[in-house]
């Protein structure tokens, strides 16, 4: 059985589309501005957590020593931390983001070692769903990937 064209309501001109909401109208907006901070957020971690190490004031630094399965020196912790600063900058810069994604991404994923090398510093009582205060630091680092994910593969406008 078809419909006839009479029985069809009239097809609605274009129109503005309703107001939305306050929060609707300042999403993109604050999507664009959103993605600079949390960009900027990033870095600044990075630098901070770097220039920490650096000058020898990081309170991760032992950790980052008992996690080592080699003999770091007085070299590594610092030497690290400038790593720590370059890619902070790196990633604040907004340059070359489709290489610094795996460097980024190699350097979190490292900080998973704490978990698989030093387990008795991460867990408690060796049950993995109870972090230690070590675990959160360590566990805390998706999120740090995640965003770093987000803020160097985001399209370029006009692609």
């Amino acid at each position: 059985m078809s419909v006839s064209s009479q029985l069809r309501p009239p097809r609605a001109t274009p129109s503005a589309p309703p107001p939305g909401s306050r929060f609707d109208r300042l999403a993109p907006r604050l999507h664009r501005y959103g993605l600079g901070l949390l960009r900027g957020g990033l870095g600044g971690v990075f630098v901070w957590f770097g220039i920490l190490k650096a000058i020898g004031l990081s309170p991760a630094a032992q950790l980052v020593v008992d996690v080592m399965p080699f003999d770091t020196g007085g070299w590594f912790v610092p030497a690290l931390g400038w790593a720590e600063i370059a890619l902070g900058a790196w990633l604040v810069s907004g340059r070359a983001q489709g290489v610094l994604l795996p460097v980024l991404g190699g350097h979190l994923l490292g900080t998973f070692a704490v978990l698989l090398l030093t387990p008795q510093v991460a867990f408690d009582h060796s049950n993995p769903l109870l972090l230690t205060m070590v675990g959160e630091f360590v566990v805390k680092n998706v999120v740090l990937l995640a965003g770093a994910v987000v803020v160097t593969t985001r399209p370029r406008p006009g692609a």
